[in-house]
This record gives C-alpha cells, sequence and structure tokens, in this order.
C-alpha cells in the first residue's frame, strides 16, 4: 500500500516576560506573546498520482502569570485565544497550584489543577486520503465542531507515609474519535470521566511492595470506553553487597485490568478505533507477571527479566487491543556500562 502523506509547519513567537523576583514587589513572573503557525500539507489524491495540497495559518496571544521560587505557596495560570486563521474562536486556560503545609513532623504537599479549552479537531481527522481510507469534512460528514474539555484535578503527597492520591474529573462536549469502521466521528452530548488513583509504597527493612490503583469511569462506554479498575503490583528485595558497592534488587511485578471492549487498531490510518459493532469482544481480566533482577555495580548496571512468566495460565486472553496479544513469554538480558570521567 503506497500511502503518502506530508506535513510541514514552521511556528514563530514574540513575547515579553517580567521575571519573578527582579523587583521586591515582583512577587510572580509575568509574560504575554504572540505565536503565528502556518502549516502545509499534501495528500494524495484518488487516482494515487496527483496532489491536492492545503495550507492553514493560526495566530495566537496568549499570557502566564506565575509563581514558582516560593517555599509554602506556588501558582501559574496560563491562556491562549486564537484570533486569527483557524485558530479563530478556540482558546486554553490552566492552572495549577502548589501548596506545602506540615502534618506533624511531616510536610504535605497538595497539588491542584484546572483547565479549560476549545480547539478545533486536527487536520487528519478533517481530511484524510490513501488508498484505504478516505475523507473530506463537510464532503462525507458534516463540519467537526470544537471540542470543549473542561477538567479539575486534585494530588495529595505524603513522602513520610509514601503515599500519592490523585483525584479527578473531566467534561467533554464534541468529542472527536474513530468510529467501529475507522472513520472521524463526533458526540454532540456531553461526555463526564471520573478517576481516582491511590498509590501507596511499603517498606520493611529490604523488603518493599509498591502498590498502584486506580478507579475510573466514563458516562458514555459505547463512545469512550475505559476499564473501570487497572492495578499494579511490585514486590522486591533491595539491598547494598559487597560494601555498598554493589546493589541488588530481586522481585516480581503484576499488571491488571478489569475486562472492557477496548479500542481496536487499524494499521491503514494508525490509529486506535472503536470495536466494530457486529463482532465485539472484551479485553482484560488477566494478570501479566514479570519475575526481575537488577545489579548495579559502580558505573554497570546488569539486568534479567523472566517476561510474562504466567503465559498459558487461566484465560490466557493475554490482548491489550482486539486480534493483537502481547508478546509470549519471554527472557530478556541487557547490560548498560556508562563512560565518564
Amino acid at each position: 500500500s503506497n500511502d503518502t502523506t506530508t506535513y510541514m509547519g514552521i511556528k514563530s513567537a514574540f513575547g515579553i516576560s517580567l521575571m519573578e523576583g527582579i523587583h521586591k514587589y515582583a512577587k510572580s513572573g509575568l509574560t504575554a506573546y504572540v505565536a503565528h503557525k502556518i502549516s502545509k500539507y499534501d495528500l494524495m489524491n484518488k487516482d494515487s498520482v496527483s496532489v491536492n495540497n492545503y495550507t492553514e495559518t493560526e495566530l495566537y496571544v496568549g499570557g502566564e502569570l506565575a509563581r514558582r521560587q516560593g517555599k509554602i505557596f506556588n501558582y501559574n495560570v496560563t491562556a491562549e485565544v486564537g484570533v486569527a486563521g483557524i485558530a479563530a474562536g478556540t482558546f486554553q486556560a490552566d492552572g495549577n497550584l502548589d501548596f506545602n503545609f506540615k502534618l506533624g513532623k511531616d510536610t504535605v504537599n497538595f497539588i491542584a489543577k484546572g483547565g479549560i479549552s476549545r480547539t478545533k479537531p486536527n487536520f487528519y481527522m478533517r481530511r484524510y486520503h490513501s488508498n484505504h481510507f478516505y475523507w473530506d469534512e463537510g464532503t462525507d460528514f458534516n463540519e467537526l465542531s470544537n471540542e470543549i474539555n473542561s477538567r479539575v484535578e486534585g494530588e495529595l503527597n505524603i513522602q513520610k507515609w509514601r503515599t500519592n492520591i490523585k483525584a479527578g474529573f473531566q467534561n467533554i462536549k464534541n468529542y472527536t474519535y474513530f468510529d467501529g469502521n475507522a472513520l472521524p466521528a463526533q458526540e454532540g452530548s456531553n461526555i463526564q470521566v471520573l478517576s481516582a488513583t491511590l498509590s501507596q509504597n511499603f517498606k520493611l527493612g529490604i523488603l518493599h511492595l509498591d502498590n498502584e490503583v486506580t478507579w475510573q469511569n466514563s458516562s458514555n462506554e459505547k463512545v469512550l470506553p475505559l476499564p473501570k479498575l487497572s492495578l499494579y503490583h511490585n514486590l522486591y528485595l533491595k539491598a547494598q553487597l559487597a560494601k555498598k558497592v554493589l546493589s541488588v534488587e530481586l522481585g516480581a511485578d503484576v499488571r491488571y485490568f478489569t475486562k472492557y471492549k477496548a479500542l481496536a487498531y487499524t494499521p491503514a490510518i494508525q490509529n486506535f478505533h472503536l470495536q466494530n459493532e457486529n463482532d465485539p469482544i472484551d479485553i482484560g481480566g488477566y494478570p501479566i507477571v514479570n519475575v526481575y533482577a537488577n545489579l548495579h555495580l559502580k558505573r554497570t548496571r546488569f539486568f534479567v527479566m523472566f517476561y510474562h512468566v504466567n503465559q498459558g495460565s487461566g484465560s490466557s486472553n493475554y490482548f491489550l487491543s482486539p486480534h493483537n496479544p502481547i508478546n509470549p513469554r519471554l527472557l530478556k538480558l541487557g547490560v548498560s556500562w556508562n563512560f565518564y570521567d
């Protein structure tokens, strides 16, 4: 399949910044800028010989207000607005807050993030020409609307307890995706995604246990499918030998996610898409276990891994996307040697 597409882009920006701390009253840094981008695309025509040319320009103005040198309280807010070209009517605003406070003898770090954006679907979602897939916005389907995305997330870090907690909410309107036929589509109604992650690590002498548990929920599983639960656990021994010159790590890890209708993959468009409604299958419900050893001696690191050691057990449903199994049981060896004075 002799498919060809080319892209060339040039972006330039001019900005002025007032650095944080340049004056005793300058408690925050302030930046303002204007940016221009021109993009040129070449797509093959239906005769596979001639070429269609497309040129798009974008003009943005934006700015940032930030404080990064504070010991207790830091923040930054960025905003960008499209004023001309295909960027007209688009915008993006993001902000985060970083706050440290005492909890007993420990310091707790709290991070809050949020943002809202109105963006245009990328060029290849709107137009794509190849031997097997061919579409043009406004001809093969209605013109795609700007995608509106709002999100908020909170994160809590307690270093002494080795604990990290994250929770987030996202609302998407005009979500753009590839449907069951691997063609562009758009969902006009709102889609909400809720997620929460707990990372908790334990240590008892040389014994370590690292854990990460993620729960997530999509309000529209037909358009935006997600596994409800994802798990990662790593149990290992870590010690220093030979007068603390040799570092040794021996352990095993496991990854697992609950069953869901995962996205399929089509090489012709090099993208993931929804499964065909006539023959959907569930992916997941199968643990992937690896056993490994790491040895670090001065400048040299040697590792050995027995990947997917549990192949053949249980349902043997070791897929991450439909009809594309992961690698079978493998023995991996490697050496890393750093050369420096």
